[in-house]
C-alpha cells in the first residue's frame, strides 16, 4: 500500500498541503516544516499533487 512522507530537507513549510488535506492529516510541527499524521492519512495524494516543491514523496505502491 503506498504511503506519503515529506522530505524536510526539501520541505519550507508553505502550508499547501496543509490545506489541500481532505481529512486534516497534515500539520506544521515546531520546526517549521509539515508532518503526515499517518493515522488520519487516507493516502489520497492530494497532498503530493499541490506541493509546490515536490517535497512529498510516495512510499511503497
Amino acid at each position: 500500500m503506498k504511503s506519503f512522507k515529506v522530505d524536510k530537507s526539501i520541505c519550507v513549510g508553505c502550508g499547501a498541503c496543509v490545506q489541500a488535506c481532505p481529512y486534516n492529516a497534515i500539520k506544521i510541527e515546531k520546526d517549521g516544516k509539515s508532518f503526515i499524521d499517518q493515522e488520519k492519512c487516507k493516502k489520497c495524494g492530494e497532498c503530493k499533487k499541490i506541493c509546490p516543491l515536490n517535497a512529498i514523496k510516495e512510499l511503497g505502491k
